[in-house]
């Protein structure tokens, strides 16, 4: 697709390891989407945030059992080319910094949210 027709979705995650079962809708559409050729970004933020500490997705199953993972869906997403970020914010208020956080995850605070909700196609809420 080119890039001027390429469309844009923003995933806000607001919910982390404290409700688990809200884990994996945003992975499974962002992968979805990226894989449909989208330029795809999560931002997790709130308790959301909590979800990108090291080791933790690791133990995070949708069904018991499964051995599908929430990190399995975070490397699928990423694979697909789905970009996460942090709320610089809410990793203060989740006591955590980039040290502790996944591999490629960058940090993005309200201000750049707020123009990348302008500028994408969809924004999704979680």
């Amino acid at each position: 697709m080119p890039e001027e027709e390429t469309k844009k979705i923003l995933i806000l995650q607001t919910s982390g390891v404290r409700q688990p079962r809200r884990t994996y809708a945003p992975l499974y559409i962002a992968t979805a989407a990226a894989v449909m050729d989208m330029d795809v970004t999560v931002w997790f933020t709130m308790e959301g945030v909590s979800l990108l500490e090291n080791g933790v997705a690791e133990n995070i199953e949708l069904v018991e059992g499964s051995g599908v993972t929430l990190k399995t869906w975070f490397d699928r997403a990423r694979d697909a080319g789905v970009r996460f970020l942090a709320c610089a914010q809410a990793l203060e208020g989740e006591e955590l910094n980039m040290a502790d956080l996944i591999e490629d995850c960058d940090l993005a605070g309200a201000a750049s949210i707020v123009d990348m909700s302008l500028e994408a196609d969809q924004v999704f809420f979680f």
